[in-house]
């Protein structure tokens, strides 16, 4: 017989690493059914003026007894068991309707918008621009208001089912970004930027944490920047942690960034009271 030694759980609350996809996937049920889920928004700031103009929302998962688990672990489960399309059509009515909180306290009249992600999976759901529409009609928002955040995965796995979808989101009024924009080789990705109705790309991280110690990496930004703006697109820097790459970016021709050094992601009543207190981040910008 296997003794439980203080450092071994017992088996109900085993390292989530250790949980088989299958009993997760059946927590993740039971998560989304028992108000176990939330969400955290991070502020999307103009590095010009220091003003918000929108937040990126991050699906958060506090277990019972596992604790907060990562969306690195969870996400993954949920896009294979097909649980991320109900978990996202929650995750949009709720982002919706705490956009319209969040707007009043703002503090300025730009178009506030909401960045919600979205998988491979759900856009190749025939149910998603249905439920899209529906869940946007009910509220008060305008389509112009919700930016669709996407892959560049998603653009050459799925390209036609992809291109449809995307096309008819777009001529509803919804912004449609691509996320992570930089892993690989970001040329490779530029033709989808005329085959697709893009309205923004977003920096990747790692590119801007390197940007000012690889001249290399730096360059790979430019051509991003520059590649964007001859098609009127917009660019959004992901993981800024310094006031040097913020100005950085916005020497290159960065107009919006979000990251750390602005603030992390938080629960709306946190995030609420920061927004209160400041009308802005620009004394960062400084």
């Amino acid at each position: 017989m296997t003794l439980l030694t203080p450092e071994s759980p017992p088996n109900s609350i085993l390292p989530v690493e250790s949980v088989p996809a299958k009993e997760l996937a059946r927590e993740f049920q039971h998560a989304m059914l028992n108000h176990q889920l939330s969400l955290n928004y991070q502020p999307i700031i103009n590095l010009e003026t220091g003003l918000v103009c929108g937040f990126e929302t991050l699906m958060r998962w506090n277990h019972p007894e596992r604790g907060n688990i990562s969306p690195g672990v969870f996400i993954p489960v949920a896009e294979q068991t097909g649980l991320i399309v109900q978990a996202s059509k929650w995750a949009l009515k709720e982002a919706i309707s705490a956009l319209k909180r969040l707007e009043s306290h703002v503090g300025h009249n730009e178009n506030i918008y909401m960045s919600v992600n979205f998988s491979p999976n759900e856009l190749s759901a025939d149910s998603f621009l249905d439920e899209m529409y529906n869940v946007i009609s009910a509220s008060d928002v305008r389509p112009t208001q919700i930016q669709l955040e996407i892959t560049c995965e998603l653009l050459s796995i799925q390209t036609d089912k992809a291109k449809k979808t995307l096309d008819i989101c777009r001529k509803t009024g919804l912004k449609i970004a691509v996320d992570d924009y930089g892993l690989g080789d970001p040329a490779e990705f530029f033709p989808y930027m005329d085959n697709f109705p893009i309205t923004a790309v977003k920096i990747d991280r790692d590119l801007v944490s390197d940007m000012l110690t690889i001249p290399e990496e730096e360059q790979l930004v430019q051509n991003i920047i520059t590649e964007a703006k001859k098609r009127k697109i917009e660019i959004i820097a992901e993981g800024i942690e310094n006031k040097d790459q913020a100005l950085k970016l916005l020497e290159l021709g960065c107009k919006y960034g979000q990251g750390f050094y602005f603030t992390r992601a938080l629960p709306e009543r946190e995030l609420t009271a920061l927004l209160l207190k400041i009308s802005g981040f620009s004394d960062q910008l400084k």
